[in-house]
């Protein structure tokens, strides 16, 4: 009798385990790395600078046509992904005094294939950071900028190889004294060849989306040539892509989650079959 008892906590315990396996979720691991430079930072590298920040420039804090900065990724490998948070940085387009961080902020994506883009986060944490040498963002004139990490609570499906645009929408806020020029997000960049960090899916083409009253439209542009649909010249002296992480674990193959439940339910029948007997 004590045999077939330990027999029967043994298997019990071997059945509970393959119930965990169709239940419990993959850990949450970095699917997209395209993080922040670490090398050839601000103006000290000269000619050989990786880092930029780029943002849509009006007269108006509420103008009838704008456009929003953004990039896009796609998950490498093979299979679906639940994407549960996208990390980007922002360089501070308001108040650079200390303890300012940036408000009102969304994330708006789709997949490149559609023609509609909305908010997809559910909100979203900031915090102050600074690159690996300890420095902030040096801006043109020297100045040096706060630099912030944003991270976006997001719920998505994407299949591996799908590419996924997304765009950092914030209020305009003044970006002189004189109010007459008004600045949106400064969503951060990096040349992906000098940034001398892993820059996953990097291609060189930054996005724009061209926000007309309710209409929206994809636009591309290589910030060293001027190339691609959005129609703006250079505004640098090489090309860029928007820096993102992208976090979130494997879905479960539904075949292999169906041949899991059915390895449980036979076992679960022979659990029972072994109680019958010590009744």
């Amino acid at each position: 009798m004590k045999i077939i008892r330990d027999t029967i906590k043994a298997n019990t315990l071997i059945y509970a385990g393959l119930t965990l396996l169709i239940v419990l979720p993959a850990s949450a691991v970095t699917l997209v790395d395209r993080g922040l430079p670490t090398a050839n930072l601000n103006n000290a590298a000269g000619g050989n600078r990786s880092n930029v920040a780029w943002a849509d420039s009006e007269s108006s804090s509420s103008p009838s046509e704008y456009w929003i900065p953004g990039d896009s990724f796609a998950i490498s490998g093979s299979g679906t992904y639940q994407v549960t948070d996208i990390r980007v940085w922002e360089v501070a387009n308001g108040p650079t005094a200390p303890g300012y961080l940036p408000t009102g902020q969304s994330l708006l994506g789709g997949l490149a294939s559609g023609s509609t883009f909305s908010q997809i986060d559910s909100g979203y944490t900031v915090t102050p950071v600074t690159y690996s040498d300890g420095s902030t963002y040096q801006g043109q004139s020297g100045n040096y900028w706060n630099l912030y990490q944003l991270d976006f609570s997001v719920n998505l499906t994407l299949a591996a190889g799908q590419t996924y645009n997304f765009f950092l929408n914030s209020p305009f806020v003044a970006g002189d004294a004189s109010g007459s020029t008004y600045y949106n997000a400064f969503l951060h960049a990096s040349n992906a060849a000098l940034s001398g960090s892993p820059q996953d899916g990097s291609d060189g083409t930054f996005l724009w989306l061209d926000v007309n009253g309710a209409s929206q439209t994809v636009q591309t542009w290589d910030s060293g040539t001027g190339a691609g649909t959005a129609g703006f010249p250079a505004g640098w002296d090489k090309n860029s892509d928007g820096n993102v992480q992208v976090f979130g674990s494997s879905v479960p193959d539904s075949a292999n989650t169906l041949a899991l439940f059915g390895f449980s339910l036979v076992g679960l029948a022979l659990l029972r079959q072994k109680l019958e007997l010590v009744k």
